[in-house]
């Protein structure tokens, strides 16, 4: 087993991070993104939201859970 230690900055993996922006500056296409939400509101200012698909990174895409 290999173990490898990521750096990680304040929670985030600045490779990864970096890396991704490198990709999607060569497949411009990839970082186009529509996100279907609905909400509902509850009362007064407090609505509830949520999202379960949307499309990026070229295909359908769907989360675990709303």
């Amino acid at each position: 087993m290999n173990d490898v230690a990521i750096a990680v900055n304040n929670g985030v993996n600045v490779e990864a991070l970096l890396g991704a922006r490198e990709a999607l500056t060569e497949a411009p296409e990839a970082a186009k993104f529509v996100w279907r939400a609905a909400s509902e509101w509850k009362s007064g200012t407090h609505t509830q939201s949520s999202v379960e698909s949307f499309f990026g990174l070229g295909e359908e895409q769907k989360h675990v859970r709303e």
